[in-house]
């Protein structure tokens, strides 16, 4: 499905941080019209169908569990930031804007899918599978438990196919790949740089400088903002989170059975596959070609002990013939796991892979079919499951519960405690950015709600706003004190130190400055003792052992001898002085190849599938309720 080909495309490199930009779960058809008194919160409307508020919190949502699934408790750092949130939560406005776009341009274009198609892919979905075979039971309460209904999923999916009909062959042929783009770009990529560098030690440049009283003043009149009290708060507020109800849930056997029974998909042990391989290192010469001739002897009848004997750059090759042992999906690189589950017979080989670290020839030695282990033997990983899945369904129906009561009693928070059964909690005094207060108290969220003038002003309830993690919060502000300028003298040593600082910064950028002045004129260069010369330095663009900024300012130069740049490293200032430019030898080059190739690939999908949607919104009438989306970001806590 376009989905699924989608997330195996945020598996490479580059576009690995922008997987969740670019994937949603469900196309959106027939999105109907419904009538809301005095006020229109639909958000946009694409012709004649609109995007509900409820929808678009929904799809947000989803897309924030999707994230915690996948990357795991340190995403909660990108929800703490509001600017973070209010950026996605309006990429999926936009996305939903461009599935409704194109679903409309699908249908003018008089594509349809008939119902033979939709209960094809029905049955071929592994999740409606039991034993290998489509279970309707399964299927019916796998739909129950999204809140749908089988004609409702049908119909999505028959939305969710026709696209793809339209999509899938534009995308094939707008990421064809040519050889002379893959080989210019790997070039690049693969070329070296040779510096002199010049970098001054600031430590030891300090301990020459000193600044007068009156110095300490101007930079103290001049950076009045460094030397500011921030404002503060104290309030009161109700926290509700998904971890804190696990211990409402009301665990039995019957209700255990019952999950596993529903949800053996997510319980399924998955094929796993016994491989061996021969193996051609791309640092070796003609590896591709060499991998080719052994290729063609195992076809030839040879064994692949023998080939790989002859072949394989594995050092204990002959020790255990080149076993991987037992992989299931995803334990290998992208283009060798497709290339393993692709092999029919146990006994088979693959055709010549080639990756970032060789070429590869991969014989399948055996397969353990998937199963689903019986609930007595994983009863503890169902219970935990369980638990999460009842804990968030209960949290869900008490925030639902606390913003209704909270906005109906708006003077104190007495009633939503009551309604939730939550206490109310004293924050203490909050300093605006202050970072090592206890969670959700040291959060952009909660300090951005907390000192918003409305709030702060008005004595009454706030939103109740989500912390991205599977937790809500609501809270009144019961004081608040402005931000003051401190005086000189409560800062003095904060003000010597910086103004010390800025001083020795000046100073270095000015040594820098005559260093590259006299490298311009040709002119013998004396250096300091606090400025430390390096000659002949070779760096690489992915080079770890420099500040990645410094590679970067590095690249930036012009081919030409002697043109430098002045920056940092590792907060030290240097001067890069450009020497050579070398390209890559051949083996360099090759594997270089392979991984631009398979970026190139994915970067032209991603592009051709924006032009795609950037096509249907030409095409379409959207109208945005700016009213109706700043009202729903404030009650999400989103807005500025």
């Amino acid at each position: 499905m376009l989905t699924d080909k989608l997330r195996d495309g945020a598996h490479g490199k580059v576009f690995k941080i922008l997987f969740w930009i670019i994937i949603l779960s469900f196309i959106f058809a027939g999105v109907g019209n419904y009538l809301i008194p005095k006020l229109n919160t639909d958000p946009v409307k694409i012709g004649k169908y609109s995007i509900k508020s409820e929808q678009w919190n929904a799809q947000y949502q989803d897309q924030v569990r999707m994230m915690q699934n996948q990357y795991g408790p340190q995403v909660n750092k990108f929800f703490e930031n509001p600017e973070n949130v209010k950026a996605m939560r309006m990429q999926v406005l936009e996305r939903m804007i461009d599935n409704v776009a194109l679903n409309s341009v699908t249908y003018e274009q008089g594509i349809r899918v008939g119902d033979e198609q939709v209960k094809d892919a029905i049955r071929k979905e592994r999740a409606f599978q039991k034993d290998g075979k489509f279970n309707n039971d399964l299927f019916l309460a796998k739909v129950r438990n999204m809140g749908s209904s089988p004609d409702y999923f049908a119909e999505q999916l028959r939305t969710q196919l026709a696209q793809e009909t339209l999509v899938n062959p534009i995308l094939l042929s707008g990421s064809s790949v040519y050889p002379h783009e893959v080989e210019l770009l790997a070039k690049l990529f693969a070329q070296t740089r040779v510096i002199d560098t010049y970098t001054v030690d600031t430590n030891k440049l300090a301990k020459t400088v000193s600044v007068t009283d009156e110095e300490v003043k101007k930079f103290y009149d001049g950076n009045k903002n460094l030397f500011k009290k921030p404002a503060s708060v104290k309030f009161t507020y109700i926290l509700l989170t998904v971890n804190d109800l696990k211990k409402e849930v009301e665990v039995t056997d019957e209700k255990l059975e019952e999950y596993y029974n529903l949800n053996q998909t997510d319980f399924t042990v998955p094929q796993k596959r016994e491989c061996s391989q021969i193996l051609i290192k791309a640092s070796t010469d003609n590896y591709a070609q060499k991998a080719k001739e052994a290729l063609a002897e195992l076809k030839s009848g040879k064994s692949f002990e023998a080939v790989g004997s002859k072949y394989s750059d594995d050092k204990d090759f002959e020790k255990d013939h080149g076993s991987l042992g037992l992989l299931e999906k995803g334990s290998l690189s992208s283009q060798l796991d497709i290339a393993l589950f692709a092999i029919n017979k146990v006994g088979e080989v693959s055709d010549v892979v080639i990756d970032d670290s060789g070429a590869h020839i991969l014989k399948l030695d055996g397969i353990t079919e998937s199963f689903v282990p019986k609930l007595a033997d994983i009863k503890d990983e169902v219970k935990a499951k369980f638990v999460d899945a009842k804990a968030l369904e209960l949290y869900n129906e008490k925030t639902a519960k606390l913003t209704d009561v909270s906005y109906e009693n708006p003077d104190s928070l007495e009633a939503a405690s009551k309604s939730v059964d939550s206490p109310i909690l004293e924050s203490g005094v909050v300093s605006l950015g202050d970072k090592s207060l206890k969670w959700p108290l040291s959060t952009d969220d909660v300090q951005k709600l907390a000192f918003n003038e409305e709030n702060r002003s008005s004595n009454v309830n706030s939103a109740v706003i989500s912390l991205g993690n599977e937790a809500c919060i609501v809270l009144n502000v019961n004081d608040y004190k402005d931000e003051t300028l401190l005086k000189l003298d409560e800062v003095k040593d904060k003000a010597t130190g910086l103004a010390l600082n800025h001083k020795v910064s000046e100073k270095a950028q000015a040594i820098l400055a005559e260093i590259k002045k006299s490298v311009a004129e040709g002119k013998d260069v004396e250096v300091a003792e606090d400025v430390t010369k390096a000659s002949d330095v070779t760096i690489s663009r992915d080079d770890q052992a420099l500040d990645p900024y410094f590679v970067l300012e590095v690249y930036s130069i012009p081919n030409k001898v002697d043109d430098s740049v002045t920056t940092n490293n590792k907060g030290q200032p240097v001067l890069a002085v450009l020497k050579s430019v070398n390209d890559a030898d051949k083996a360099e080059l090759d594997k270089y190849t392979a991984l631009i190739r398979t970026q190139l690939v994915q970067f032209k999908q991603n592009k051709t599938n924006s032009m795609i949607y950037l096509g249907a919104r030409d095409i379409s009438d959207i109208e945005y309720n700016e009213d109706g989306i700043k009202l729903v970001n404030q009650q999400n806590n989103n807005a500025e």
